[in-house]
């Protein structure tokens, strides 16, 4: 006989009448926020620190993000004129230029530039701006100055130029360039009263005093009456050496020439052994007034003042004492 407790119940015979029994609860707004805020974090530091690149790529106009919104910028074509700093075409003549190669200074109508500094020589190429400059008629001076801005000399510009650039070689014996410093410089324009004042070592009891100036072959004594320009003598020695026979004949036709201008009571030329000899005794004393013929840069009108002739001598390359 069989057991009947191996029937099925009702509730074993028919699944669905069957109660679930709860083991546990999955607490999803325990677990979903705090991802959700960690991902909003890390998505608000990449935009933060993504603004100034991007900024950065909105302003430039380069770049390939300005380009895709706003298309690429269309080229401009810019003019440069004169400046009144060291920006532009040129550098202002009137203020302090660093001195060297590659730099083109302005001031009025001269224009300097390709500067060499060497000893006591600048060589540079000038040229007028516009028109025709003659700075041998003029007070410009090319002020030298330290790279601290001490003022060590100044240098005389002369010469006749147009808009045709000259290369050219200009002296003075109050700066000896050294390779191994740097020097600035500006074109300034003098008057009477802006050459420093001089001092000389002998004044008699009437108020005379001599300035000599020498350079290479040629010596002139300038003479003056309470620091005003009284009289000069003219005095210059050239040689055949280093010169071509055709040089040497040039100048000995140009020394005639000027002699004979300037009156024989006043000037000669006397060929000597190796060369010859001009001398020019001017005294204004004497009512003598220079010739239009006799273009001398170097002869001053009568009172020109003792401290511009020192100035512009020295300023041209001259040892004056």
């Amino acid at each position: 006989m069989e057991d009947n407790n191996n029937t099925p119940t009702q509730e074993q015979q028919d699944p669905r009448l069957i109660q679930p029994e709860i083991i546990g609860e999955l607490r999803k707004n325990k677990i979903g926020k705090p991802i959700l805020v960690i991902e909003l974090f890390l998505l608000f530091g990449i935009v933060f620190t993504s603004l100034p690149f991007i900024n950065e790529m909105l302003n430039d106009e380069n770049s390939k993000l300005y380009q895709l919104i706003n298309g690429k910028p269309q080229s401009v074509v810019t003019t440069t004129t004169i400046k009144s700093d060291v920006q532009g075409e040129f550098y202002d003549g009137s203020k302090l230029t660093q001195l060297q190669s590659g730099i083109a200074m302005r001031y009025d109508d001269i224009v300097i530039k390709d500067i060499e500094l060497r000893a006591g020589v600048l060589k540079c190429t000038i040229y007028a701006y516009t028109g025709i400059v003659d700075l041998d008629k003029e007070n410009y001076f090319l002020e030298i100055s330290s790279s601290s801005g001490n003022v060590l000399g100044a240098i005389k510009l002369y010469g006749k130029y147009d808009n045709v650039e000259q290369e050219v070689e200009l002296e003075t014996n109050s700066v000896a360039f050294n390779s191994s410093y740097g020097y600035q410089g500006r074109i300034v324009e003098m008057t009477d009263d802006d050459y420093p004042d001089i001092t000389f070592e002998s004044v008699d009891t009437k108020g005379y005093a001599t300035l000599v100036c020498t350079k290479n072959t040629r010596t002139i004594s300038y003479r003056f009456q309470n620091n005003f320009l009284v009289s000069m003598i003219d005095e210059d020695h050239q040689t055949t050496r280093e010169k071509s026979t055709d040089d040497y004949i040039n100048l000995l036709a140009a020394a005639k020439e000027k002699a004979s201008n300037l009156g024989t009571s006043i000037a000669s030329v006397e060929e000597v052994e190796d060369g010859f000899i001009f001398k020019a005794s001017i005294d204004y004393d004497k009512k003598y007034e220079i010739p239009s013929k006799v273009v001398d840069y170097n002869y001053y009108p009568q009172n020109t003042l003792a401290k511009k002739i020192k100035y512009t001598q020295v300023g041209k390359g001259y040892d004056c004492k």
